[in-house]
């Protein structure tokens, strides 16, 4: 499965770990933002793994800065990694 990048925070949503928290819970863990998921809403509900990314709603946002799904990007392997030279 393609991995999906956060074009913001650098964020790696991969489909097969799923995202087991939620960007409120991310508040609420750092002591920046509300302590209760009511106070600042489900913005971003777990998602079990092998969710793809397009089951995924748009209104979905990156559980680390709270962008918009369409600010992830598909993660491309470098494929010159592997014949780069060796100093």
């Amino acid at each position: 499965m393609e991995t999906y990048a956060c074009s913001m925070c650098g964020h790696i949503y991969d489909p097969a770990k799923g995202e087991p928290k939620s960007f409120s819970k991310i508040l609420c863990d750092s002591g920046k933002g509300p302590c209760t998921a009511d106070a600042v809403g489900e913005v971003a509900p777990y998602v079990k793994p092998g969710t793809p990314f397009s089951a995924l709603p748009p209104s979905w946002v990156c559980p680390v800065c709270g962008n918009l799904k369409s600010y992830f990007r598909v993660q491309r392997e470098e494929r010159l990694k592997s014949i780069r030279t060796i100093q």
